[in-house]
């Protein structure tokens, strides 16, 4: 058996259907079963125990108590075998540590990462991006030549939150393809099983993104711009900061500018996709947005709640609790579940609906909540409602082709679609 049994209610992330349609699994976990043990090697935690935490109030407790509930769990894919762990070993002598800074590390160190990085990705630099994002957006709608047909995935959804953090990493074209790639390594494995070849040749890309940054932060310490990179090199908490701690090292700024990378690249490109489901779905939805395009944050944020391209992530139990009325000893795993807690009807009336002026909008999870809460969200949202506006203004009709075949990835945490046809008309 795949999955361990609370009573009636099983649960397996790995499998096709579930990975396909997972909120009607989500509902019954939350009405019969809300803290379920499940088999920890179908979600990547082999040998460990891993409680799947289903319901909102839970979820949001859970992610404001790191006293209890650490983020020290590492990483999201499968455990390396010995074998696959000296393999990993030579690629990573040709590199710089692999540290954790503000994903899977507690106060106080969380602490001081998220307030230096603040320094740098401040909501003025986001905002400055608009015209940016703007012109990216304009340019792939322009790059679609009024085909009446267009793969929005590899044309849209996926080129432009690439372009938007290259822009802010100011990666130049010429290097554009192999911001791609890396960005795609850097999420190979999470929450999928990979073949060990395959991740090994990810840690190999990995690693050729780290020499690239390297010499950009080295470039910029010698000669400071008004950039992002230079103001990570830069930041430095005050001298009466309660928080200890100097500058970032470069070990430190590789993980954070790999975790700005990902947060910015796939999760952003499944929304995105699913946001055009939806309105291709619900044509109402879409000739309100066209009549009123100021409507587009309320889109974006109910697509957030529906999607919730992070299906969730991992909590380590530091003290034997108790969640839901459910024992949960030290040392266990919790997978906190957004997908889940964002279609709780709980919370959310008609949660399967997609409606942008529910009563509810911002009580969504999508990135996370807490101290935790997802750095990069102004950026996410920007794209998201500066893509809408643009195609709003350009596009007439939206259709999706053969929405029954519409299929998504393997990753039970980064949930997206494989592909998206899109049928159009133009303005």
């Amino acid at each position: 058996m795949s999955a361990a049994e609370a009573g009636p209610v099983t649960f397996d992330a790995t499998d096709d259907d579930v990975v396909q349609c997972p909120y009607p699994h989500y509902r019954t976990m939350r009405d019969e079963a809300p803290v379920l043990e499940l088999d920890g090697a179908t979600v990547g935690r082999t040998g460990e125990r891993v409680f799947a935490v289903s319901r909102h109030e839970d979820v949001k407790r859970i992610l404001h108590d790191h006293k209890t509930f650490s983020s020290q769990f590492g990483g999201s894919g499968a455990k390396a075998s010995p074998e696959l762990r000296a393999r990993l070993k030579e690629v990573y002598a040709d590199g710089w540590p692999n540290v954790s800074t503000m994903l899977t590390e507690d106060p106080p160190s969380h602490t001081r990462y998220r307030r230096l990085v603040s320094m740098a990705f401040t909501p003025k630099r986001v905002s400055l991006l608009e015209p940016d994002i703007r012109r990216i957006c304009e340019e792939l709608v322009d790059g679609f030549e009024r085909a009446p047909r267009v793969d929005f995935l590899n044309q849209f959804a996926v080129p432009l939150p690439v372009a938007a953090v290259a822009t802010i990493l100011e990666v130049p074209d010429t290097h554009r393809a192999e911001f791609k790639k890396w960005a795609d390594s850097s999420v190979a494995s999470i929450g999928r099983v990979i073949s060990d070849d395959e991740r090994v040749a990810a840690e190999r890309d990995i690693i050729e993104q780290q020499h690239y940054f390297v010499s950009e932060l080295e470039a910029r310490r010698a000669e400071p711009r008004d950039d992002f990179l230079t103001d990570l090199v830069n930041a430095e908490l005050p001298a009466d900061d309660e928080v200890e701690g100097g500058p970032l090292d470069i070990p430190e700024m590789l993980s954070i500018i790999r975790q700005i990378q990902v947060a910015g690249s796939e999760t952003t490109a499944s929304l995105l996709a699913d946001l055009m489901v939806q309105l291709g779905q619900h044509p109402d939805e879409w000739e309100k947005l066209k009549a009123d395009p100021s409507r587009a944050a309320k889109v974006v944020e109910e697509g957030l709640r529906w999607a919730s391209p992070n299906q969730g992530l991992f909590r380590i139990v530091l003290e034997d609790t108790e969640v839901a009325g459910t024992p949960i000893p030290k040392g266990s795993t919790i997978w906190v579940m957004y997908g889940s807690a964002d279609h709780d009807d709980r919370v959310f009336e008609d949660p399967e609906g997609f409606n942008p002026d529910r009563e509810s909008l911002n009580s969504h999870i999508a990135f996370g909540h807490g101290i935790h809460f997802c750095l990069g969200a102004a950026l996410a949202r920007l794209e998201a409602v500066t893509a809408l506006k643009v195609m709003a203004a350009r596009l007439d009709t939206i259709k999706v082709v053969e929405p029954d075949s519409l299929r998504y990835g393997s990753s039970f945490i980064l949930r997206g679609l494989q592909g998206l046809e899109l049928e159009l008309t133009y303005q």
